[in-house]
């Protein structure tokens, strides 16, 4: 029997849930239309914790009996991170005009080499080379990558103002909390998650970076092993697409693959280019399955699933800056939800194995 108490509170729960779900529409709305200042804000945020990652690692060597200073860490973190930027920049800006120019040359040869691919099946499995247009477009692909990239790069000035604002800000942050809230265990329990969420995302950058260098190293090498043109090239894009889980692995070996297919299939080796195909595909193996895993433990415990799911949700959103952006702000946001009551059967959802208490989460409030 329905009481007089349940029949009130019903009401009450179902103008919760309209709340919150135009909540969410505002929200989803605001970072569409904010899209270009939120950008190069957050961007400038996981720099920030790259540049501080950096910095505590160098904080580590010691010179005689001493520590480096931290200033020296931290000036050394943002040179050196000023300067790979810098060359990664430079290499695909003088090698994307050369590529961009070849890619209807690829786009053709690959079209006219798909017939031979499928020559074999009966006439009924034969694909039209013309169908395949919009799916095989590399040209296109290529275009979007290296556009997102130098319009990412071109904010830049915007993203190193922020950082600059962040490392400064930083030394007060401590002193902020402490005047907002009065009470020991509320300051140690927020002092708790950020440390947390700074640790997870200064470990999961500095590793993807480490990650993605092995594997833009070793495409390149390999490339260049084969006599692949543009070599450089596809090393870079393979470093960045290492950023996007699984899709960018993927991504990693076909685009390099197709190039070869053009370039290698005209002379009709396909030994060397099922050769090339294998070592490619055994870089981005060893590196997903087994040096990033290694490195990195379980550290993120994020469900593969809403990986994948957040990926697309902010590609939609934000394009291709917003694929690589994905997983670190899931995990904050699965951090942030672990550590309050309410929230934290959704972080149970979203992680990886549902133990969120021994990632790292701490308590709930």
């Amino acid at each position: 029997m329905v009481t007089h108490s349940q029949r009130a509170s019903t009401p009450v729960l179902v103008s919760s849930y309209a709340l919150g779900f135009i909540v969410f529409c505002l929200i989803v709305y605001i970072l569409s239309v904010a899209a270009n200042i939120l950008i190069p804000f957050v961007i400038a945020v996981f720099v920030w914790y790259l540049i501080n990652a950096m910095a505590r690692g160098l904080g580590r060597v010691k010179l005689g009996d001493t520590y480096l200073p931290r200033f020296l860490c931290f000036l050394f973190a943002m040179l050196v991170l000023i300067g790979g930027l810098w060359f990664v920049y430079k290499l695909i800006s003088v090698n994307a005009v050369e590529v961009l120019r070849a890619a209807p040359v690829y786009q053709k040869k690959l079209m006219a080499f798909v017939p031979r691919i499928f020559s074999g099946l009966p006439p009924e499995y034969q694909v039209n080379p013309s169908d395949l247009g919009t799916y095989l477009d590399v040209g296109g692909f290529i275009k979007t990558m290296v556009t997102a990239f130098t319009g990412i790069a071109g904010k830049s000035l915007v993203v190193l103002f922020y950082v600059g604002f962040l490392l400064y800000e930083q030394q007060f942050f401590g002193r902020k909390i402490q005047e907002m809230l009065r009470e020991k265990s509320a300051e140690n329990r927020i002092h708790k998650t950020i440390k947390t969420i700074e640790d997870k995302i200064q470990r999961y950058i500095w590793v993807k970076t480490f990650v993605s260098a092995v594997a833009g190293i070793s495409t390149w090498l390999m490339l260049l092993a084969f006599n692949i043109s543009f070599a450089e090239f596809w090393g870079v894009i393979t470093f960045i697409l290492h950023f996007i889980p699984y899709a960018g692995a993927i991504a990693a070996v076909v685009l390099p693959s197709v190039a070869a297919l053009v370039q290698l299939g005209d002379m009709g080796d396909t030994t060397q280019l099922a050769s090339l195909v294998l070592c490619l595909s055994a870089i981005q193996v060893f590196c997903t399955s087994f040096l990033d895993p290694r490195l990195t433990g379980d550290s993120l415990n994020l469900s593969p699933i809403v990986i994948i799911s957040a990926i697309a949700a902010w590609g939609v959103l934000w394009g291709v800056p917003g694929m690589f952006l994905a997983v670190p702000i899931l995990s904050a946001a699965v951090i942030i939800m672990s550590q309050f009551q309410n929230t934290k059967a959704i972080a149970i959802l979203m992680s990886k194995t549902g133990d969120i208490e021994s990632h790292g989460a701490g308590k709930d409030a």
